[in-house]
């Protein structure tokens, strides 16, 4: 294998198991700076092809900070947009405390609401289930005393009926004499 591959291999192997920068998708130009310590140079790559060095990190002139490089992440030395920040960036938004505070409010608010008339409406029942049997009763009642008053209502009908056919056979012209006047009054009133 290259020393490049060797290289990228080593480094690797002796990193954390999951580095954001792997995973990295070059932003546009102009969209920041990455997130490494410090950009390399073109220079820095080409020195790093002639080294043979067994670590394969990179150190910057000066510094004891290992520098490591991706190749396959960053092939340009593009701005690295970091999956992970973002991420973060975008909930530590989303959870701002005070949206957060305020969306519970209006929770906790239409949470008592709701319980407030469901105890209204469990109250209304209570009392329409009270007042159910007696208005049964009622109802039953009053359906009895509308039968009787039916009933005598017809034997009333019964009886005139049979006094107007009895007043007519014993007294025939009394009854037409009757029986006219009634004729004119509805004439008259109409």
């Amino acid at each position: 294998m290259s020393d490049v591959g060797s290289s990228d291999l080593g480094s690797r192997s002796r990193t954390a198991s999951i580095d954001s920068q792997m995973y990295a998708i070059p932003a546009p130009s102009g969209a920041g700076s990455p997130l490494s310590m410090s950009s390399s140079s073109s220079s820095d790559i080409d020195s790093d092809d002639e080294d043979d060095g067994d670590d394969g990190d990179e150190r910057a002139e000066g510094d004891d900070t290992p520098l490591v490089l991706d190749r396959l992440a960053r092939p340009l030395d593009a701005p690295v947009f970091d999956v992970a920040r973002f991420v973060f960036q975008s909930l530590s938004h989303a959870l701002d405390s005070t949206d957060f505070a305020q969306a519970t409010a209006i929770q906790t608010r239409t949470a008592g609401l709701i319980n407030a008339r469901s105890r209204e409406l469990e109250q209304l029942v209570e009392a329409l289930q009270q007042r159910l049997p007696r208005l049964e009763t009622r109802f039953a009642q009053g359906a009895r005393v509308a039968r009787q008053i039916k009933r005598r209502l017809e034997r009333c009908n019964e009886v005139v009926e049979l006094l107007g056919r009895a007043f007519q056979r014993e007294h025939p012209i009394e009854f037409q004499q009757a029986r006219e006047e009634v004729y004119e009054r509805e004439e008259n009133e109409e």
